[in-house]
């Protein structure tokens, strides 16, 4: 087939996310009993209490009460837990802005708030309104980025039209030391560098959270000769190659690896000060469940 059929995985998932008529553009429901995938915030408020201290905390370190930026805010319900357990002056004096650009989930995060935010289509005009200057926090929502993947002779996959795997030789490989001693097969977020390089290098000063489902390399795909790309249908998980068929009506998504953010941060003069387990943030012993396989990066920018 010739290769103008063909279409890069990372093209394909972000029409799949993002188009006209992918997942996160359209306006059927997506969270909760009705849609495909349940959140953290949406099990437990334990996250939002953690948050909430930290934002105190880090609001004592930068010496000021610093705009809060939530990226990929879901239904609302980490915003609203987390405003509860700021106390009733610091909810006073917060400054919250909500990065979304699912017109559904606006509305369900509207009505969670009831109208207390400030809501914006990209972290780019979050920062513009709030002077470059913010605490950026965000749960899940590297995870939906689109990936490239790889296997480890150096291929590229691409799809054809009747979404069916194709290799194919890849002249201009992105950024990640995941090629240095590549897994059988494994995924690349060339646009998560770019959202760092183009986004966050406008920030200039605060502090930043990122929890999300990932690790190392060794942790990610240990005996995962498929990578770790799947979707999610209806609550079922679904492997390559079920997982390019309900292409608009499902989640794709893909653990993080995360020593490439932390590569991407530090080119663009991101400090690492951790990363740790979910359940050391939260400090309980979860480690075997969800507290142990989502990590919390925190990288901070100094003026």
């Amino acid at each position: 087939m010739p290769d103008s059929q063909l279409i890069r995985f990372d093209r394909f998932m972000e029409n799949a996310l993002y188009g006209p008529r992918g997942y996160y553009t359209s306006q059927r429901p997506i969270l909760g009993a009705r849609g495909d995938f349940t959140t953290t915030p949406k099990l437990t408020t334990a996250l939002a209490a953690r948050l909430a201290a930290w934002i105190i905390e880090a609001w004592k370190r930068q010496g000021q009460k610093l705009s809060v930026i939530e990226l990929g805010p879901g239904d609302g319900t980490l915003a609203r837990d987390i405003r509860k357990h700021l106390g009733f002056l610091n909810r006073r004096k917060l400054d919250y802005h909500l990065v979304e650009i699912s017109p559904h989930l606006c509305e369900r995060q509207k009505n969670a708030l009831q109208g207390k935010g400030h809501w914006h289509l990209t972290l780019e005009e979050a920062l513009r309104t709030v002077d470059y200057q913010a605490l950026i926090i965000s749960n899940e929502f590297f995870d939906a980025f689109p990936v490239r993947i790889f296997r480890e002779t150096g291929e590229e996959l691409f799809l054809d039209h009747e979404r069916r795997e194709n290799w194919q030789v890849s002249n201009a490989l992105p950024d990640s030391n995941l090629f240095e001693s590549p897994p059988q097969r494994f995924e690349v977020s060339e646009s998560i560098q770019e959202f760092y390089r183009d986004q966050l290098s406008q920030w200039t000063r605060g502090e930043m959270l990122a929890i999300d489902y990932g690790g190392d390399a060794e942790e990610i795909y240990h005996r995962r000769p498929l990578g770790t790309l799947r979707a999610y249908f209806q609550h079922q998980r679904l492997p390559p190659p079920e997982a390019y068929q309900n292409a608009g009506h499902q989640d794709l998504t893909f653990d993080i690896h995360f020593p490439d953010l932390i590569r991407w941060g530090n080119q663009i003069g991101l400090e690492t000060k951790s990363l740790i387990t979910q359940a050391e943030f939260l400090g309980t012993d979860d480690t075997e469940g969800a507290g142990g396989a989502f990590k919390v990066l925190h990288q901070i920018r100094k003026p």
